[in-house]
């Protein structure tokens, strides 16, 4: 039982890392933007063995898209 609950801990935990609220899109140009959140939308959608690290790659792939998008 104790076991379940550090994994449910930590599994929480990381998934939290993963969020997307510290990258905003209101500072990149709309068309450029769209296409990221497009582009993160289809790669949450694969199927993985590890979702959560799948989550991180597609949070960092998504942060470095805005990244390269032209300000507004």
């Amino acid at each position: 039982m104790r076991k379940l609950a550090a994994v449910t801990a930590l599994a929480l935990a990381l998934s939290g890392c993963a969020s997307t609220a510290d990258i905003d899109m209101t500072k990149v140009e709309p068309a450029c933007g769209h296409s990221c959140s497009t582009d993160y939308s289809q790669c949450l959608s694969q199927f993985t063995i590890f979702p959560i690290q799948a989550q991180h790659q597609c949070t960092d792939a998504l942060r470095l898209c805005v990244q390269s998008c032209p300000p507004r």
